[in-house]
């Protein structure tokens, strides 16, 4: 029985120290520089990345580890969004061409996109006072959403220009922004434009004309081909409810869907595909 007891120990001390270990590797940063790649446009733009809902370091920091294994991209800094809004810095930009990447994080989740725009202005607002004048915006989930509405009520004079935004897997046609339902709720997507309106939705449509007119927008889907034509959350019919808007509004409109146990609500920013297309789409 001690000898059980005694591998248990081990098996949990080797688990938390491993986990402790890849856990600092994602969420803090590494030293050194880029090596350049041929094929990568490098520029000192910043690309910001937000969370979703219930979202943290694992949400997009897998993805930034890879970029800067890959040479593409460059961790140069994390902002803590505090639960009473006031921000946390980590890192700092270095103006350097190495296409750096900023992690947001919220302290506290909330259920209203409403406040999660309002923090992400302050992160803008925070930045230009950096002097960062253009920036990348990549977004999932209810992070998506709150994105958006950002660009469409906030951006603008003291907030760095948004050239590339990315959405991925952002129930822009939900009921429910935040929570997952039994039954994954969904409008069918029709060649005019979704079948009913949200209220989510409805705003959108009548806040588009606020959209940044240079911006070239990305929206992703994720589908696990399980009959769902769902991410299992959202549904594709909901992150493409915009397609119409964005085409008429964005300078350019690109889609992807990712499919297959990669297109899970979760695992669609730790995939391959996506990885790929955004290396295409922002450098």
């Amino acid at each position: 029985m001690q000898r059980i007891i005694k591998g248990i120990i081990l098996i949990v001390s080797f688990l938390l120290v491993f986990g402790g270990i890849y856990y600092a590797k994602v969420r803090y940063f590494s030293p050194g520089t880029l090596v350049k790649q041929k094929d990568v446009h490098y520029s000192n733009v910043p690309t910001v990345f937000i969370h979703g809902y219930e979202g943290n370091s694992f949400s997009f920091g897998p993805l930034l580890r890879r970029f800067e294994r890959e040479n593409v991209a460059k961790r140069e800094m994390t902002i803590v969004v505090q639960a009473d809004g006031k921000l946390s810095v980590e890192g700092e930009l270095k103006n350097r061409n190495d296409n750096p990447t900023i992690m947001v994080l919220f302290a506290k989740d909330v259920t209203d996109e409403i406040t999660q725009s309002k923090w992400i202005d302050k992160v803008m607002r925070y930045l230009y006072k950096k002097k960062v004048r253009r920036v990348n915006l990549v977004s999932h989930s209810m992070g998506g959403v709150s994105s958006l509405r950002y660009l469409l009520e906030y951006a603008g004079e003291k907030t760095p220009v948004t050239e590339h935004f990315v959405a991925i897997a952002a129930p822009f046609n939900d009921l429910e922004i935040a929570e997952d339902t039994e039954e994954i709720f969904a409008y069918e997507l029709t060649e005019k434009g979704p079948s009913g309106e949200t209220p989510i939705y409805q705003y959108f449509d009548q806040a588009m004309n606020q959209l940044p007119t240079d911006l070239h927008v990305l929206d992703v889907a994720g589908d696990l081909k399980d009959g769902t034509e769902s991410d299992g959350s959202v549904s594709t019919h909901s992150a493409f409810a915009l397609r119409l808007l964005f085409q008429k509004h964005a300078r350019s409109y690109q889609e992807l869907t990712v499919t297959g146990k990669s297109g899970g609500h979760s695992a669609i920013t730790k995939s391959a595909k996506l990885e790929k297309q955004l290396i295409k789409f922002i450098w």
